[in-house]
C-alpha cells in the first residue's frame, strides 16, 4: 500500500511537470510529443486504440493554437465526463451536465471571437472533442503487457531539435499512462477514479499558483465551474444512493 501510494504521488507529480512544460515552452509543443505516448500504447489494439491517437494528435496540433491555461484546463472535463456517465448517473444527469457544459465553453468561445481571449473558437471546440475522445479510449483501453518501446526513440529528435520541453511532456505523458495502467490493475482501491479527479486538478493548480503565468480570469472560473459541477453531481448521485439504500 505504501508502494501503490507513492506511485499516486509520483503520477501527480508528472502532471504537475507536465503542465509547467507546456507552460514553459509557451505552446511550441510539436504534435509528435502528444503522439509518442499514443504509440507506445497502441499495441493494445482495436478502435480505442486509434481513437487515442488520433485525439492525441488533434489535441496536439491545436496547442500551439490556444492559450496555455485554456489547454490545461479544459482536462477538467475528465472528471465531469467520470460522473456524468458512471453506472449510478441517469439521462437527466447527462442532459443537465451536458448543457452546463456546452453554455460555459460556448461563453469561452464568444471571449475568444470578441478578442478578450487568445486562441480561436474552432481550436476550443476541437481541444473539447478531443478530450472527450481520450476520456472514452481511456474508459475502453485494457492494461496490457505489450506495449510500443520504439516509440520513445521518437524522443531522440525532439531533444536533437532543441525541444526539451517537448521532450520532458511526450515522457510525462507517457509515465502516467504507464503509472494509471499499473494501478488501474488494483482491486484493492479504485485509484483510476482518485486519479481522474487528482490529476487535472493538480495540473492546472501548478499554473494558477505560478507568479509567473497569467491566467485569465474567464478561464479559471469556467475551470472552477465544471470542477464544482462534477463534484456538486457526484455529491447529488450519491446521496441518492443512499436514499435508496435507506428505503
Amino acid at each position: 500500500m505504501v508502494f501503490t501510494t507513492f506511485q499516486f504521488l509520483i503520477t501527480t507529480l508528472l502532471a504537475v511537470v507536465c503542465a509547467r512544460a507546456i507552460s514553459l515552452s509557451e505552446g511550441d509543443i510539436p504534435v509528435l510529443a502528444m503522439v509518442i505516448p499514443a504509440l507506445w500504447i497502441l499495441p493494445q489494439g482495436g478502435i480505442a486504440g486509434l481513437v487515442l491517437l488520433v485525439s492525441m494528435t488533434i489535441y496536439g496540433l491545436t496547442l500551439p493554437l490556444q492559450p496555455i491555461t485554456l489547454s490545461v484546463s479544459a482536462w477538467v472535463l475528465f472528471p465531469l465526463l467520470m460522473v456524468i456517465f458512471s453506472k449510478r448517473s441517469s439521462l437527466s444527469v447527462v442532459m443537465t451536465s451536458g448543457l452546463i457544459v456546452t453554455t460555459l465553453q460556448v461563453g469561452i468561445m464568444v471571449t475568444q471571437s470578441a478578442g478578450k481571449l487568445g486562441g480561436t473558437p474552432w481550436a476550443t471546440a476541437l481541444q473539447i472533442f478531443a478530450i472527450i475522445m481520450i476520456w472514452w479510449a481511456a474508459n475502453h483501453l485494457k492494461p496490457a503487457s505489450r506495449h510500443s518501446w520504439w516509440s520513445l526513440i521518437l524522443i531522440l529528435p525532439l531533444w536533437i531539435a532543441d525541444l526539451p520541453y517537448a521532450a520532458l511532456v511526450a515522457l510525462c505523458v507517457t509515465g502516467i499512462m504507464a503509472s494509471m495502467e499499473a494501478l488501474t490493475r488494483l482491486k484493492t482501491f479504485r485509484w483510476n477514479k482518485l486519479l481522474c479527479w487528482t490529476l487535472p486538478t493538480a495540473g492546472f493548480a501548478a499554473l494558477v499558483i505560478t507568479p509567473s503565468i497569467d491566467v485569465p480570469s474567464s478561464v479559471f472560473v469556467v475551470w472552477l465551474c465544471l470542477l464544482g459541477a462534477a463534484w456538486m453531481t457526484d455529491y447529488i448521485i450519491r446521496t441518492e444512493d443512499n436514499e435508496d439504500i435507506d428505503i
